[in-house]
């Protein structure tokens, strides 16, 4: 029987076993097709690479969202003065998070979350993704291989989705929400997050029965998770007002920092990162879930570059003409040393061992990577009975591919464009061969007002025509003024003949119309002047987890107005049950 396998064969095989229910050839061709399907059209996350709300600023973005409350204001103390007694450390810290923060705190916002959440990977890892601590949490937010697991993060021979930064963010919000729910307050949720939900109501039921008030500081906890909640609160003081602990932060600025590719093909992760003209160690910073030298290519699984570097990816793996791959998988026999495996594949020791980050000796059995030895030959029939790929490996690998969810963040809805390589913002396609797959947002609670806030009648003089117009205003994107007329961006795009994503204040733009009787109406246009002409309002009693940010959003209009119209609310955090004006 052959042992050694392109990688190609290697993985279609993996596919083919671990499909349930079905002959292998089957399961090979549909798997097949789905690789063709995937490979026509490339996932495009940042739809949207405009800013998402006004300001140029991240830092500022995250200090309006400030919401917990202080708990145990001593242990805070001590942490701020740790924290501002090593400022070199604290910026470094920062510095790292520059990659990542503008796609985290969209997510954290999104969910209408406390925007300190947003810095917890500074409390859990300092912003390092492939992070890995002495008990085996990993990431940037530092999953356990359970909870990973238990939050759809695989974690395979070729990947572990706990140091995807996309994917163990949406993971790790899932599960703060989760908490949330379960305990009603965040600083709980994080002493959850931390600790872990058994042991807290297990302190929470101790505190109750005797008599205390559920409090993080009542409640008898671990040293790490009494310090915890007061970690992230320092970090959250810290950068609330930098100046006053001696520090110093360069503007970070707000826009998309990354872009999520998947090109269809497994491919070296040397070759991604010359295709994308940077260096494989920025590579990894930004794709720390790959085990091995090599994209693993699946349905659904997707490889980062910077924003800045989407052209140069796409021209480079139009025009690349070298081989994508130079590993291949082998399995061992029983009686081989590592040596003998190396020197087979014309490797030294050391670098077999590097290579497949194994250190001592290779547990038999199991599968390698080693180098490649020309070019393969026409691929063999998968041989179904080889079970020489652990079963870890069979069964995640093949795991079924995950359908978008509806969290997915606004500027970064998947697009499959028809065309074998990334389109930057679809610039270089005709906008009608354009296949937006957005997922309707969840709808918005019940309004105290009869009137909807998105498909009301606006009752401002507005032009009505046959084609109807939208005047960008300041703060405007494609996706939001799509969600205010009901069409998808795409449908925009098409419309105003559009092949950027790119609106600029005062542009003119054709939206689709809302009938009613037989005639059309304009649906209203937000209006961000001070002084809004004959504006209609609304009432909307506000829901446990709201803020000020995620209700503006609901309703398409700027946070700073919401703030005016009730009285210049000085707090994103609100109660629920509260009363908040809303104008259109």
């Amino acid at each position: 029987m052959i042992r050694t396998k392109p990688l190609a064969l290697s993985l279609s095989l993996i596919f083919s076993l671990a499909v349930p229910g079905s002959f292998a050839g089957a399961a090979t061709t549909q798997i097949n097709d789905v690789d063709e399907s995937m490979a026509a059209g490339l996932d495009m996350m940042l739809q949207n690479s405009s800013l998402l709300r006004n300001g140029d600023n991240v830092w500022q973005r995250v200090r309006e969202g400030f919401q917990l409350p202080e708990v145990n204001s001593a242990i805070v103390r001590k942490q701020e003065h740790f924290y501002a007694a090593r400022p070199e450390v604290f910026k470094r810290s920062l510095e790292r998070s520059r990659k990542y923060l503008f796609h985290i705190i969209n997510e954290v916002e999104r969910r209408g979350m406390p925007s300190e959440i947003a810095l917890l990977p500074m409390v859990e890892s300092s912003f390092v993704p492939g992070a890995t601590s002495r008990v085996g949490a990993a990431g940037l937010w530092q999953f356990m291989p359970m909870t990973g697991r238990q939050y759809g993060l695989e974690q395979t021979w070729w990947y572990d989705g706990r140091r995807d930064v996309v994917e163990a963010t949406r993971a790790a919000l899932d599960y703060l929400q989760t908490l949330y729910g379960q305990f009603g307050d965040w600083n709980l949720a994080l002493a959850a997050y931390n600790w872990g939900e058994g042991n807290l109501s297990r302190a929470i039921a101790r505190a109750q029965a005797a008599g205390q008030d559920i409090t993080y500081e009542n409640l008898r906890m671990p040293a790490e998770t009494r310090n915890y909640a007061p970690k992230l609160l320092a970090v959250r003081n810290l950068l609330a007002n930098p100046e006053k602990f001696g520090i110093r932060l360069d503007k970070l600025p707000n826009k998309p920092t990354f872009v999520a590719v998947a090109p269809g093909k497994h491919m070296d992760i040397s070759v991604a990162a010359r295709l994308a003209g940077m260096s494989t160690s920025e590579f990894k910073e930004l794709n720390p879930a790959f085990n091995l030298p090599v994209f693993a290519y699946k349905p659904g699984r997707q490889m980062l570059i910077p924003a800045n570097k989407m052209e140069t990816f796409e021209a480079n793996l139009g025009k690349w003409d070298k081989p994508f791959l130079t590993w291949q998988v082998y399995t061992p026999t029983g009686n081989e040393s590592a040596s003998d495996i190396a020197e087979k594949n014309g490797m030294s020791r050391s670098e077999l061992m590097a290579v497949n980050g194994v250190s001592g000796t290779l547990p038999a059995g199991r599968p390698v990577l080693v180098a490649m030895r020309g070019t393969p030959a026409v691929a063999p029939a998968i041989d179904t009975t080889d079970t020489a790929l652990p079963e870890r490996v069979l069964v995640a690998e093949a795991a079924p591919r995950q359908e978008p969810r509806s969290e997915t963040p606004e500027y970064a809805r998947a697009v499959k464009v028809d065309t074998p390589v990334m389109v930057a913002a679809a610039q270089h396609s005709d906008p009608a061969l354009i296949k937006a797959s957005f997922t309707p947002a969840a709808p918005a609670p019940a309004l105290t007002s009869a009137t909807p806030p998105v498909v009301a009648e606006a009752q401002s003089a507005l032009p009505v025509s046959s084609s109807g117009e939208h005047t960008v205003a300041s703060g405007d994107t494609l996706y939001n003024i799509s969600r205010r007329y009901g069409i998808t961006v795409a449908e925009l795009k098409a419309l105003n003949h559009l092949s950027d994503d790119v609106v600029k204040l005062g542009d003119v733009l054709k939206v689709r119309q809302v009938a009613s009787n037989d005639t059309f109406k304009a649906v209203p246009v937000k209006t961000v002047s001070a002084t809004p002409v004959r504006a209609s309002r609304t009432e909307y009693t506000v829901q446990r987890g709201d803020t000020v940010f995620s209700i503006a959003r609901r309703f398409g209009v700027n946070h700073t107005d919401l703030r005016r119209w009730n009285g210049g609310m000085k707090t994103a955090r609100l109660q629920p049950g509260q009363r908040v004006i809303v104008q259109f």
